[in-house]
């Protein structure tokens, strides 16, 4: 018997995102036989790999290079008028076997369009770190709409050195993102519905999503120490800033350092709240490993289209989004109301990945802030640097 996912998800395949009515190419709800996407942050919608079985005459057509083929077409996943995934073709390949004979496609998030072109400016006298991205997204990333949810930071980045050609990943992942305006808060971006761009610091403000044990396919929980680091050197360029460390960590653990290198041309106060944010995403042992939901999944935020806290419903596991937070109900005292991250109980989404033939979803916690080059090797498909 098909499962929920063969039964509810649409999956349809447009020329382009603005899809007019003559855009259509082709409707693979009833096609597909093999279903897999994530989100992640940074990023927001990731990768998807979809196989449809065809005869070998129109496997060519999708192709072809000189029709042109399918690559760089969006391809959507929607329940109902819910989006679910969205992103463009990168990659179609013909496969002929003894299991199967058509197509299997992978696509990315639109996230992956910011390594279409390069940035470089001359001025340095960005305001604030959302003006910054605000400016680059508008320049160098056309197929992002727009930068309305990317608001004033009030991170100070006058100075900022940005003279050599980069991709808007790189400059934001790598430059921006490792900064912060409140000392302690890690800032995401992400690129999800109609392919609007959102940067914002990690909450715990809401809890999405609730589930229980017998909901757990496998739950492994380990709290790792390799990467905890409790004192902190700050750099800006080759000149030292001041260092920190965080007494309570160096109370229970050994003292272990680390440099924090921030952008080149920051004033030492921006590289201070970056070096102090590092710090607190690092002070402690964190999850180390991912954990897969085959059961059920229940929903806080239900009852309209921004969620109404308290409403818990059964929703479908492929709503679930990286940036959101999850807690593991029956682990938790019934006295613990508020969301407050444990990396034990409840964690905050940075990645998930769903599993539409086994109706799986797979959850990685969030985990101390990595850069672009270790993002993009865990990540495979989202968008490869050559």
């Amino acid at each position: 018997m098909p499962n929920r996912a063969h039964q509810t998800l649409r999956i349809l395949v447009y020329k382009t995102y603005n899809k007019a009515a003559n855009e259509l190419v082709a409707d693979l709800t009833a096609a597909w036989d093999d279903l897999d996407f994530s989100t992640a942050l940074h990023g927001g919608f990731k990768d998807c790999t979809i196989s449809v079985p065809m005869s070998m005459n129109k496997a060519v057509l999708a192709l072809n290079r000189n029709l042109p083929g399918w690559h760089f077409y969006h391809l959507e996943i929607s329940e109902n008028t819910r989006l679910v995934w969205e992103g463009r073709i990168m990659n179609v390949e013909l496969i002929k076997s003894p299991g199967f004979q058509g197509i299997r496609l992978e696509a990315m998030g639109y996230w992956a369009s910011m390594r279409d072109r390069l940035y470089a400016t001359a001025g340095t006298n960005f305001a604030d770190s959302g003006t910054l991205i605000r400016t680059i997204v508008t320049q160098k990333c056309p197929d992002i709409n727009g930068t309305a949810d990317i608001g004033t930071t009030g991170l100070d980045i006058t100075g900022i050195l940005l003279g050599t050609n980069d991709y808007p990943q790189n400059i934001i992942i790598d430059k921006i993102a490792p900064l912060s305006d409140t000392g302690t808060g890690i800032w995401y971006f992400s690129v999800y519905d109609n392919r609007k761009p959102t940067y914002a610091a990690r909450g715990t403000a809401n809890l999405h999503w609730m589930i229980w044990m017998q909901d757990l396919d496998i739950l492994n929980l380990k709290q790792q120490g390799e990467h905890l680091r409790n004192s902190i050197f700050p750099f800006v360029g080759t000149a030292t800033g001041t260092t920190t460390l965080d007494a309570d960590s160096t109370a229970r653990y050994v003292t272990r350092e680390i440099i924090f290198q921030a952008p080149d041309g920051v004033a030492a106060g921006t590289a201070n709240k970056g070096r102090d944010a590092f710090l607190n995403d690092h002070k402690l042992p964190r999850q180390d490993l991912s954990f897969s939901i085959s059961g059920h999944a229940y929903s806080t935020q239900a009852g309209t289209a921004t969620g109404t806290a308290g409403a818990l419903i059964e929703a479908q596991k492929w709503h679930m989004r990286a940036g959101q937070v999850i807690r593991i109900q029956d682990l938790y005292p019934a006295s613990q109301a508020s969301p407050v991250l444990d990396d034990i109980r409840t964690f905050y989404i940075l990645e998930t990945r769903y599993n539409a033939n086994r109706d799986i979803i797979t959850i990685i916690p969030d985990r101390p802030m990595q850069d672009l080059q270790t993002i993009l090797a865990q990540q495979g498909t989202l968008e490869r640097t050559s």
